[in-house]
């Protein structure tokens, strides 16, 4: 279930969407776009590139069309990994990139932050989800202390994932572990507009 938090600039945590069609409205006053894949039988994680590409053919064929891709890659993150402790420090920092960014989630979590002019939006994402972040937007995102998805990184440009540290210091978000937490006890400032 996707989820949609407003945060103010000091960081505090404001209204809340769980709804897909709120959240996709919400995401679109930001250039944003989102949405579900269709449920489907899961592809084993060790299968190749090629492989979730014809899996998941009509959906991704749809994005490219959408924003002129160019460049596919996939990210597959878990618990163990060796240089997530270095991989973490990169995607926590706010950056931009010089094209569209597009993460489809075949498995497990992420969160992605993304800078507005009064404040921030989280943007919790899992499997079956996708997310599409303009270029130049600000923004970091997080897999918690021990990461665990699978990712398609679509993009607009041949050169892939290149990040551009804006050298700002986010205000104290919470990382998606706490920020998991906080979902689980603030439900009272939940808006479901459906």
């Amino acid at each position: 279930m996707g989820v949609l938090v407003y945060f103010d600039a000091d960081g505090t945590w404001q209204d809340t969407h769980v709804c897909d069609g709120s959240i996709a409205q919400q995401l679109l006053r930001y250039g944003l776009a989102w949405g579900r894949w269709p449920e489907r039988e899961s592809i084993a994680a060790d299968a190749p590139l090629d492989a979730v590409l014809d899996h998941w053919h009509d959906e991704i064929s749809a994005l490219r069309e959408r924003f002129s891709i160019a460049h596919i890659d996939r990210v597959t993150l878990t618990p163990n990994h060796a240089d997530w402790a270095t991989l973490r420090s990169q995607f926590i920092t706010e950056h931009t990139h010089a094209d569209a960014e597009i993460r489809c989630f075949l498995d497990g979590t992420g969160l992605f932050y993304v800078r507005t002019s009064d404040g921030f939006i989280g943007l919790f994402c899992e499997a079956g989800e996708w997310v599409a972040l303009p270029a130049g937007i600000r923004h970091f995102f997080d897999a918690g202390e021990a990461p665990q998805f699978d990712a398609l990184r679509l993009f607009s440009q041949t050169s892939g994932w290149v990040a551009h540290p804006t050298g700002t210091t986010a205000a104290p978000l919470p990382l998606l572990d706490d920020f998991v937490a906080q979902m689980f006890e603030l439900t009272g400032n939940v808006v479901d507009d459906e």
